[in-house]
């Protein structure tokens, strides 16, 4: 995540957005299917796993991108929306 937002900032220009999709705890929880995903992503490498939605913001934040909108989607993923500042 941080080398993500790190890339992000380096190479979008002012108002370049970034938009991200996938599965994403809020407040260290999910649905049971996103934590047993979670589960199984760390089974195979401890640094993998479904992200903190605070964690990936905060991230973004420190690199001068801007959480411009969250957006629900089909089975339990989300949109994250991000420009930069």
């Amino acid at each position: 995540t941080v080398g993500l937002m790190e890339c992000a900032a380096q190479f979008l220009r002012k108002g370049g957005m970034l938009v991200l999709y996938g599965a994403y705890k809020i407040g260290g929880t999910s649905v049971e299917s996103n934590l047993k995903f979670d589960e199984s992503l760390r089974s195979r490498n401890p640094a993998w796993g479904v992200r903190n939605l605070e964690d990936v913001v905060e991230a973004a934040e420190k690199e001068g991108l801007e959480s411009v909108q969250n957006v629900a989607m089909p089975a339990n993923n989300m949109s994250l929306l991000f420009r930069k500042s």
